[in-house]
């Protein structure tokens, strides 16, 4: 009736009914001549159709891994007689529009729907019938996508398979990627993991770096069976991009002023523009300023958080009084600035970096220059990000400058130049996956550079000029990064040699939470004595961020070395009762909370 009506209109507003999606076809899509290693790994997944197993399809950016994708549903689709079905996830709600109109020029003729969070609950509505009815066969969107119900599933996709956005970090605390591997062993079907810098727990179980599958070699205990398909060059016309690193130490010391953007990449940018290409410069730090302090060091405050162990971050409006407020970006309490130092009355001062700064510089040094912002506090909506990346992507936009969701799965041609204002931002943060994510995010954020037939420049500005990670990223060289930081897991027997759960006791009372945490280490160690599971219990200590909207946060570690210790571990202490209220011991709810696989460690 009425709720069909507003389905169908939905549907159709997003240009999704299926003779809009017909029509939007037109004329048969110029498919591209697969290079050789593009047609090995599609007939090697033709050749594991209609069965279970996981792919890891590790291709360097610009390899064409999104037609690997396309061609295997095509022919999963002709085997099927068209009745098959697939999901394909991505990680980010902004990459959706973009993935989603490339797959609809070639999967059109069979629906393809979209499921995430910027639909509204009208359209989500539509899309949902849509594939529970069979009038779309293809589903696209970011983690919750994997859920989709898609019928007669034959082939799951997660591209980016390494990003941390599959995680939630709320309850379900689920991995879509994990979920995708599962659900694709309960359909029977291949699930593939594309990723261009793919985690370290994915290629090491792969076997990726030896050549055979993970459960060959024996270096995952636990692990399902991987095949790993390799695409190590660009598609033909496209190059790898010059990398330069530029050392800010220097910087600073022969330049006066303080300038987030070297003069190196000032230059770059206007010899880009005058050239007519593209740029777009990274800063993984939203707001203006992340310090407001007082001049005076002899004093010594900086402004944090009245509910959280945090500073604030300036965030720069011309229309609230003093031209901005102070943010937490972990309870997102909010402040006037204050003009003085409340212990010795000084001026206070802003400084630090963030995405507004930089755009503030770009507007004094480059006024003519087109540029756009995309950061969380810009990006309100799904339509938000549809109208930034199509303007960009049409030249509208000369420069696009954002946080960590600029960095993959873009493919605009005449992007030539790509500026990581700072390479560092991540390097320190006391987590043993610092060191991957910051290769990860340098790597393909330079991989959006010399798409198309102008050889890009990526400018890496760090002030840790010789570490490791940073020279790795420069030289494109993922096998001399995930080498050694296999060793040093290996050695360690962190993730992917080891299973790793997080348990944080959170209380407004610190005693409280203390106390909480002691008990579940006693009885995790009790258990682990009866069991003998060999487990590495971490004693209880506060989290990096000790405390979040008032809540003190301790957390336990624990480390087993298989999946299975871990979890007659947790059955225990779930089976187990409190003492005094009856209540099973390990339990997640709003003090306790149980992060199996945790990969977000702060």
């Amino acid at each position: 009736g009425g709720g069909e009506a507003a389905a169908s209109a939905a549907a159709s507003r997003e240009g999704l009914t299926e003779g809009s999606e017909r029509a939007s076809l037109g004329a048969e899509v110029q498919k591209p001549v697969l290079t050789p290693e593009q047609a090995a790994a599609v007939a090697h997944l033709a050749d594991h159709a209609g069965r279970f197993g996981t792919h890891l399809l590790a291709g360097v950016t610009g390899s064409g891994k999104t037609e690997v994708y396309l061609r295997a549903i095509e022919q999963m689709l002709e085997r099927t007689g068209g009745r098959g079905g697939a999901i394909v996830l991505v990680p980010e709600i902004s990459l959706t529009p973009q993935t989603a109109e490339r797959f609809r020029q070639r999967l059109g003729h069979v629906g393809v729907a979209l499921m995430h969070s910027g639909l509204n609950a009208t359209q989500r509505h539509a899309h949902w019938r849509r594939l529970n009815d069979g009038r779309a066969r293809v589903a696209i969107g970011p983690r919750s996508a994997v859920f989709a119900p898609v019928r007669d599933l034959e082939l799951i996709v997660v591209d980016e398979e390494h990003d941390g956005s599959y995680k939630a970090d709320q309850l379900p605390r689920y991995h879509g990627r994990d979920v995708a591997i599962k659900r694709a062993q309960l359909a029977g079907c291949p699930v593939v993991l594309g990723s261009a810098t793919p985690s370290i727990e994915t290629l090491v179980r792969s076997g990726g770096l030896t050549g055979g599958s993970g459960a060959e070699t024996g270096q995952a205990p636990g692990s399902l069976v991987h095949h790993y398909l390799e695409l190590p060059n660009r598609v033909p016309g496209a190059e790898f991009p010059e990398v330069e690193v530029l050392d800010l130490n220097e910087e600073r010391r022969e330049r006066r002023g303080i300038h987030l953007l070297s003069q190196r990449l000032e230059e770059l940018i206007a010899a880009n523009a005058e050239a007519g290409g593209q740029a777009m410069l990274l800063l993984n730090r939203r707001g203006f300023a992340n310090y407001i302090s007082c001049p005076d060091h002899g004093c010594g405050w900086l402004m944090g958080c009245d509910h959280c162990d945090a500073l604030m971050t300036y965030h720069r409006d011309q229309r609230l009084p003093r031209g901005g407020v102070v943010q937490c970006h972990h309870c997102l309490a909010e402040k006037k600035l204050p003009r003085t130092c409340p212990q010795c009355l000084k001026l206070v001062t802003t400084f630090g970096m963030g995405t507004q700064r930089i755009e503030a510089e770009m507007g004094r040094k480059f006024p003519k220059l087109r540029l756009a912002r995309m950061d969380t506090d810009t990006m309100n909506s799904a339509a938000d990000y549809a109208d930034v990346l199509g303007r960009f992507a049409a030249g509208d936009i000369d420069v696009l400058l954002g946080t960590q969701m600029i960095a993959k799965g873009l493919d605009v041609p005449n992007v030539r130049l790509v500026g990581v204002v700072s390479a560092d931002t991540a390097l320190s943060l006391p987590d043993f996956r610092a060191v991957e994510r910051t290769y990860q995010l340098i790597s393909q954020v330079a991989g959006r550079a010399g798409r198309g037939t102008h050889r890009g420049r990526v400018l890496v500005q760090t002030f840790q000029p010789d570490n490791p990670v940073i020279r790795d990223a420069a030289a494109h060289d993922y096998a001399a990064f995930a080498r050694r930081e296999v060793e040093v897991r290996r050695r360690s027997r962190l993730p992917p040699f080891g299973r790793l759960t997080r348990i944080v006791c959170r209380d407004l009372q610190r005693e409280r939470a203390l106390a909480s945490a002691h008990r579940l280490y006693h009885a995790l160690k009790s258990a682990d004595a009866e069991l003998g599971t060999g487990a590495r219990l971490r004693p209880p200590a506060p989290c990096p961020l000790s405390r979040i909207a008032d809540h003190h946060r301790i957390q336990v570690e624990l480390l087993t070395d298989s999946p299975a210790a871990m979890q007659r571990l947790l059955t225990r202490l779930r089976n187990a009762k409190h003492e005094t209220s009856g209540r099973p011991l390990l339990i997640s709810d709003e003090h306790t909370a149980v992060d199996v696989d945790a990969i977000h460690l702060l």
